[in-house]
């Protein structure tokens, strides 16, 4: 919350230095019930200002290949200042079954490179852009 007094936990502390200390992010988020997890909501919610005004893209897994969970990710970023990209990362759950029954995650795997590499891309150039123009800020 912006004007709020420093957090005195150690642990809370260590984590919204991090996120000051960084330009831009990837959350890797699960679909559980149509959203995120509570866990990495939770940990976003902790920290506001070290968000601002910087990049993030998403991974995703899980029923609908997570894209529901991403979505309320986006909306959230949208409200903490972060400027969420557009490409993003969506694991097909055969993936994630191959891996869990030793099958041909290579495959699934392969299938995720361009859409990996574009997300990558994507959020380097917002990184760069966004760090140029909060150096520019008043």
């Amino acid at each position: 919350m912006p004007g709020r007094p420093a957090f005195q936990h150690e642990v809370v502390q260590k984590w919204t230095a991090a996120i000051a200390r960084s330009d831009g992010f990837v959350f890797v988020t699960p679909e559980y019930n149509y959203g995120t997890s509570a866990v990495l909501k939770n940990a976003i919610d902790w920290v506001y200002s070290e968000w601002n005004r910087k990049a993030v893209g998403f991974v995703s897994y899980g029923s609908a290949m997570g894209a529901r969970a991403v979505q309320q990710l986006r909306e959230t970023a949208i409200e903490l200042q972060l400027a969420p990209i557009r490409s993003s990362v969506h694991i097909p759950v055969a993936t994630l079954w191959a891996h869990y029954q030793g099958g041909d995650v290579e495959a699934g795997l392969a299938e995720l490179e361009a859409p990996a590499k574009t997300l990558m891309d994507d959020l380097l150039w917002w990184t760069a852009a966004l760090k140029r123009a909060r150096s520019h800020a008043t």
